[in-house]
């Protein structure tokens, strides 16, 4: 959508504006002169004549002071001339969730919505995952004392969007996947935080007991919780909703699956979680434009997010994550990895393709199954990646393959004869397939995302953090340590 006909659709967005803008604090009240239309926005700035505003997430508009009521101007001057500062009741109600909360979640802004990503997951102690030109994520694996609303939570995580505006947070506490397993540790924790209760016994108990320590906490701060429904199709869940100006905490409780957290834009809240899909005539447009062609030949899928998959191995549910974060489909690596994974751990890649394929086609997108272990090809891989769509690639991770494709990714950095470099990685590949064939072991699933045809290289991207964002390897080595199939996620 282009700015300069943002002001035509007003009057349409008007009546929708009242609802999208509870996600943001410090909204005025702005009149367009033709329509009469009055509008709640979020003022980002004035400059040349022209003002600035947000009406939710990601949907900025700039627009001439002309074009709005002599009231209007003269409302939005003393908006920015104040700061914009929240009230003093504000900072107390957000002051007091902290608190109960027992980290410094909200700031001084009062709203998480409006501020930067980075400055709340600085509060919070979150790490920096990964942050592109559209997307960011901050993560934190915890360790057996951390306490979040009184209760043991086993990854944390801030998403963030446009602009690096923080969008939802996502707390997992015990679920099917760390209960019982050794990095998991069991009920151990319980006894450590909670040595006058009895530790649960079991997955169940385990759920229940953390649910019930949660809603205690957000009752005793934000009062008794509403009941409602979240998310779309199969992944609609009933939950407890607490309601702290324009946040909303959300508690699920998953029989045998999992309990989680969700802290969301209010208006999230109120249309259940449904998120407008982008059509795929838009998307084709956005993810064409992170296709990165180099000097060297090199071809490359820039500003896929990055996921850590973290210390229990959830290479699936992290590439996946990957993957349809990238196609614009809200996702949760470890709410991914629980619906897919037996107690204790272990996932079932084919479960998780087929939990994953209903969420991503509520968004209009499709997954394709691949035969890669047949057709591994540049020629068969390029046709996605040209167009902006990473291949997710089954494979065995295997130590040799490893070691060689470091050294080699680093390597390649400074050759200047592609011609001698081609033809010394394709002896390489020649002499060590057959050994990296008959090595049946460490199977892994990570991306493919790139090539180069005079090389006849690809570039892969592995769930293990920015140092394995892209590496390369040749493309006979890439077809001999293949172990099944593959996916895309399509329009």
């Amino acid at each position: 959508m282009k700015k300069s006909f943002a002001f035509r659709l007003l009057p349409l967005l008007a009546v929708i504006a009242s609802v999208q803008i509870s996600a943001f604090a410090n909204t005025i009240t702005i009149t367009q002169v033709g329509s009469g239309k009055s509008l709640d926005v979020v003022i980002k700035g004035v400059e040349g004549g022209k003002v600035t505003f947000e009406m939710g997430p990601g949907k900025s508009f700039t627009v001439p002071l002309t074009k709005l009521t002599p009231e209007s101007v003269q409302k939005i001057k003393e908006h920015l001339a104040s700061g914009s500062k929240p009230s003093a009741e504000s900072l107390a109600a957000a002051s007091k969730v902290n608190e109960v909360i027992g980290h410094g979640l909200f700031g001084d802004a009062a709203s998480l919505w409006g501020e930067d990503a980075q400055e709340v997951a600085g509060r919070l102690n979150w790490k920096l995952e990964s942050r592109k030109k559209d997307s960011s994520s901050y993560r934190l694996y915890t360790k057996l004392d951390y306490l979040f609303l009184g209760a043991h939570p086993y990854c944390v995580t801030l998403y963030g969007g446009e602009g690096n505006r923080p969008e939802r947070i996502s707390l997992v506490y015990a679920n099917k996947g760390d209960f019982g397993s050794r990095l998991g540790m069991g009920p151990d924790h319980f006894k450590e935080i909670y040595p006058d209760k009895e530790p649960p016994g079991n997955l169940t108990e385990a759920i229940e007991f953390d649910a019930k320590i949660i809603a205690e906490y957000l009752t005793k701060g934000l009062g008794e919780p509403e009941e409602q429904y979240y998310g779309e199709k199969e992944d609609k869940r009933k939950v407890k909703r607490w309601n702290q100006e324009d946040h909303a905490f959300l508690l699920s409780s998953i029989e045998g699956e999992y309990t989680n957290l969700l802290v969301v834009p209010k208006e999230d809240a109120d249309l259940q979680g449904k998120v407008e899909f982008v059509v795929d005539s838009d998307l084709r447009k956005i993810q064409v434009t992170n296709v990165v062609t180099e000097l060297n030949g090199d071809v490359w899928i820039d500003n896929i997010p990055m996921v850590n998959q973290g210390p229990k191995g959830y290479c699936a549910p992290a590439t996946f994550e990957r993957a349809m974060r990238y196609m614009k489909v809200p996702a949760d690596m470890y709410l991914l990895a629980t619906a897919a994974t037996a107690a204790g751990g272990g996932t079932n890649t084919t479960k998780l393709s087929e939990d994953c394929k209903r969420i991503v086609r509520s968004k209009a997108r499709r997954i394709k199954e691949l035969e890669l272990q047949e057709d591994f090809e540049i020629k068969n891989l390029k046709k996605f990646i040209d167009k902006g769509v990473p291949v997710l690639w089954q494979m065995r991770s295997l130590n040799e393959y490893n070691k060689l494709v470091n050294e080699r990714s680093e390597a390649r950095e400074s050759v200047d004869d592609l011609t001698k470099w081609a033809a010394e990685i394709s002896e390489e590949a020649t002499r060590l397939s057959p050994s990296f064939k008959s090595n049946q072991s460490n199977f892994h699933i990570c991306m493919v995302i790139g090539y180069n045809e005079k090389t006849r290289e690809v570039a892969v991207s592995d769930s293990w953090g920015p140092k394995y964002e892209i590496r390369w390897v040749h493309e006979d080595l890439a077809k001999a340590v293949t172990s099944r199939g593959g996916f895309v996620i399509d329009f």
